[in-house]
């Protein structure tokens, strides 16, 4: 138990850091675009693309947060509760959010296509078109490991290796201990769950009990 515990602990690191690298790539995409905006076109069109791109990163940002949103109502709905048609609508309000602003999102997109032609040739325009594909194409992963990984923050190195260590800080490697615990007894009771030892609300009590003092002890960090 201890050992599967450890695994996805060290899957969780590694996914952490291809978040890291994917920010990375996408960062450096949008910079180069910039770039060459700033030496083709002058600073005036640059600082317009430089607009386009945070109002952007804006839009994306908050459907990040829906998406987040949803994975959470998909991972805590209780189809036998209550308010389960309450979960239902909200789920479908948070559909609609999401869709609503990955939409907005692409319409910087269209602009910065829409000035590189202008101010260039349709084949300056498909070219940025393409780069912008295949930084849309890193979101999409980024998207995917966001779920993977419970939407923990991206890790760049830096956090999990200081300049005078040679492995995990002591908060970091704390609280990942102390996350592995928690799964590790969410493990035991729900197969004392399965076996009929403990009933299936007892066990989704400890479950939440325990989600909650691992997000308190969280906020509190």
């Amino acid at each position: 138990m201890n050992e599967a515990a450890s695994g996805q602990s060290t899957r969780l690191r590694l996914q952490r850091l291809a978040k890291g690298a994917l920010f990375v790539g996408i960062a450096a995409g949008y910079t180069l675009l910039l770039a060459l905006a700033l030496v083709l076109h002058g600073w005036k069109p640059a600082l317009l693309a430089l607009f386009f791109v945070i109002v952007g990163q804006f839009f994306r940002h908050i459907a990040s947060e829906a998406d987040r949103i949803g994975w959470r109502l998909d991972a805590e709905r209780n189809e036998a509760s209550p308010e389960a048609q309450a979960d239902a609508d909200t789920r479908s309000y948070q559909r609609r959010m999401l869709w609503l602003f990955a939409s907005l999102a692409q319409l910087p997109n269209v602009a910065l296509v829409a000035q590189a032609t202008l101010l260039a040739d349709p084949e300056s325009g498909a070219v940025t078109a393409v780069s912008l594909l295949v930084i849309e194409a890193l979101y999409l992963t980024v998207r995917r490991l966001n779920r993977r990984t419970a939407f923990r923050e991206a890790s760049y190195g830096f956090k999990d290796r200081g300049p005078f260590s040679d492995g995990a800080s002591p908060i970091d490697a704390s609280r990942e201990r102390r996350e592995a615990e928690v799964e590790r007894k969410l493990a035991e009771l729900r197969k004392l769950a399965e076996d009929g030892r403990i009933s299936r609300r007892a066990y989704e009590k400890a479950r939440d009990r325990h989600r909650v003092r691992v997000v308190m002890v969280k906020d509190a960090s």
